[in-house]
């Protein structure tokens, strides 16, 4: 664990390394003061010009709640150009700050192939973020982890369709859904994204879908479809109720009208970040 006088130190760190790799700064729970240090140092560090063949990229548990934090993380990961591996459990980032994570790592055009957002209060809004993320990245990602979100089926279909429309199948190896409020609506939804014999996801090893709510005969459509693929769900809540409650219309209303409202300042945050990358 990690202080703020920790976090300060680590800023130093940041501010006297050019050549930075891989950067781990996890579970400090620092707080959020603390994370605002540390956000702030990495920002100003890549900015400047400094660690930019950044590789790998640790920041579990830490709290990058608030507005300050999370513009400096967008600033920050806009300038990894590099960047394949990225750790953000546990980081209290919400939908409003997946979103700029997901547009800074577009913005970035790095190669990303491992993305960690478990633990984040994603909903469905920010499942859409991370679901347009990885259609417009091109099919890079291999490593997918949203595990202990409320994303409901409607997210995970958001997730399910992004996978849609490779031309040699997409690239992803693992995808963990653990505990993320899924019923029957998204495991077809993901069923279907796999295809006919995993013809649609065919460097898949690894599903994992425990913690959910699938009743036994969803269960045996999973099975069936994913194999020794699907890892053993000992918590399954098989009485299958986790679709009970979506509505079909309202929300996705909502969803739009959220995203409207964002789009302003996400703009506005890219320009600033290419402004900065000017010289």
């Amino acid at each position: 664990m990690s202080g703020e006088g920790g976090c300060k130190q680590f800023a130093r760190i940041l501010e006297k390394s050019s050549k930075l790799t891989d950067i781990r700064f996890s579970s400090t729970r620092a707080g959020k003061a603390g994370s605002d240090i540390v956000a702030s140092a990495l920002d100003a560090a890549l900015e400047e010009g400094r660690n930019t063949n950044l590789e790998k990229l640790d920041l579990c548990d830490n709290n990058f709640g608030n507005k300050a934090s999370q513009d400096a993380l967008f600033r920050a990961l806009g300038c990894t150009t590099s960047l394949s591996y990225l750790d953000l459990r546990d980081c209290d980032l919400e939908d409003d700050g997946v979103k700029k994570v997901c547009h800074a790592l577009f913005e970035s055009d790095s190669a990303l192939e491992h993305l960690d957002l478990s633990g984040n209060n994603v909903e469905r809004r920010g499942a859409k973020q991370i679901a347009d993320y990885i259609r417009d990245s091109g099919g890079k990602l291999k490593v997918l982890c949203l595990d202990d979100n409320d994303l409901t089926s409607k997210g995970v279909v958001h997730i399910a369709s992004a996978f849609h429309g490779s031309e040699d199948g997409h690239a992803i190896e693992k995808l963990q859904l653990n505990y993320t409020m899924c019923g029957a609506i998204g495991a077809r939804a993901l069923i279907d994204a796999y295809g006919p014999d995993g013809k649609d996801l065919p460097n898949l090893k690894k599903i994992c879908l425990d913690g959910n709510s699938f009743k036994e005969e969803i269960v045996g459509e999973l099975q069936v479809a994913f194999d020794n693929k699907l890892v053993e769900m000992e918590e399954n809540d098989s009485d299958g109720e986790a679709d009970d409650d979506l509505s079909d219309e309202d929300s996705d209303e909502e969803d739009d009208d959220d995203e409207e409202d964002q789009n302003g300042e996400v703009d506005a945050l890219t320009d600033a970040m290419n402004k900065s990358l000017v010289v």
